[in-house]
């Protein structure tokens, strides 16, 4: 069956083979075969290139330098990497750069459905709204270096415990923040509360470490003063906390690896990070879209759009694109309310961040408005997850317990 015309340009980059006439057939449209990344830059900067796909399983290291830089010059396109049996190391780096990860063999349509998937959050992240209200904003926090640091050593042979505490303790004010909220309950659930940064590390394991850092960061870039009282930035650090650790589990739960298990924890942790950037830099607006909500009993992102053209999902997936996060973990971001948009159809990071936000308890403004999530039972339909609802609903249960109710 003939996949239908995508209408983009793509660029197959086959470091593998030596032949430009490679067997693999991409989805129809404009197209070309390059055999060297040299090649593949020239066509790249030649044409309006969308789609990138590297294709490799000899030059694992090659194609991901590769990609990370197509990355950081060119942010906007979507990136497949096409290769053989990949260690846990090796799939953790490059999950971090592309958009999918797909077998060299693999179906038309499978390739199809990647490219649209990554082109579909890639054009919402690039809305022309958007980046006319993130360019009113003026400054955004940079990425912090010792989480550049912390980043390297963990795409290394060498990443311990010993060496991503000896990064941390760089920065005192993050490992006392780091200390203080794996002592809380819910992080330790109130057994063997962890003294020393090697035993909160050990106990957090090191990309987990990574992602709380992460997530204190952001919230330490905005830091809530008397003219916003909407809502409290730290009760909503403190549910995203929980939501995190809810969907982490729901992961784990449902049989995935520690990789699916990390994107989710931390599009967990920072879910509802544009919620921040919008009430700073628009406080007035945003103010008046959240009694609106309330008035409309419309969802707080509906409104978001309709009276200020972005959403709160939007502006922090861009900030986080701009960070290069995972591109899989600003997937479950940009679409955590409207999963049915994504068009995923299986289980993905995605899935358990809009489970754990749905149904964890919602956290009210100080006008009434429910800054949480509704669960689209037509997306747990039409991913094949209907039967899973009870076991949720019961963790949720155990989870919502967890959440402080003080700021």
């Amino acid at each position: 069956m003939a996949a239908e015309s995508t209408g983009i340009f793509s660029i197959l980059c086959d470091l593998d083979s030596n032949d430009e006439s490679s067997d693999l057939i991409l989805p129809a449209g404009d197209k070309v075969r390059v055999t060297n990344i040299d090649n593949a830059w020239a066509e790249i900067e030649r044409n309006d290139c969308r789609v990138l796909i590297v294709r490799s399983d000899k030059a694992f290291d090659k194609a991901v330098g590769f990609l990370k830089e197509v990355r950081r010059r060119y942010p906007g396109l979507a990136r497949i990497l096409l290769s053989g049996e990949l260690s846990a190391l090796q799939a953790g780096i490059a999950s971090e750069v592309v958009h999918s990860i797909l077998q060299p063999d693999c179906d038309l349509n499978d390739l199809q459905q990647a490219i649209k998937r990554a082109l579909k959050a890639e054009e919402l992240i690039n809305d022309k709204k958007l980046r006319q209200f993130i360019s009113s904003v003026g400054h955004l926090p940079s990425f912090p270096e010792v989480l550049g640091e912390l980043n390297e050593v963990l795409e290394s042979e060498v990443a311990g415990v010993k060496e991503v505490a000896n990064i941390l303790q760089k920065d005192p004010a993050m490992v006392a923040k780091i200390m203080q909220l794996v002592s809380s309950a819910y992080f330790s659930g109130g057994y063997n509360t962890p003294t020393t940064l090697k035993e909160a590390v050990k106990l957090l394991g090191l990309r987990a470490v990574r992602d709380l850092a992460l997530s204190i960061h952001v919230f330490e870039a905005f830091p809530q003063d008397d003219r916003w009282r909407s809502f409290s930035f730290q009760q909503l650090q403190n549910r995203s906390i929980v939501v995190s650790q809810f969907a982490a589990d729901i992961c784990k739960s449902a049989g995935f690896n520690r990789q699916i298990q990390g994107q989710a924890r931390t599009a967990g942790l920072l879910h509802d990070i544009g919620m921040m950037i919008l009430a700073l830099n628009n406080r007035d607006n945003y103010h008046k879209a959240m009694v609106r909500a309330q008035e409309l009993g419309q969802p707080i992102y509906v409104v978001e759009k309709m009276m200020m053209g972005v959403t709160h999902p939007q502006a922090g997936a861009y900030l986080l694109d701009l960070w290069s996060l995972a591109p899989e973990t600003i997937h479950a971001i940009l679409f955590h309310h409207v999963p049915m948009a994504s068009g995923d159809t299986e289980f993905t990071p995605l899935t358990a961040v809009h489970v754990a936000d749905s149904m964890l308890p919602p956290l009210f403004n100080a006008m009434g408005c429910n800054l949480g999530g509704r669960l689209s039972r037509d997306y747990i339909t039409r991913i094949g997850m209907l039967d899973k609802l009870s076991e949720w609903d019961r963790m949720a249960h155990e989870y919502a317990s967890q959440i402080p109710t003080h700021a």
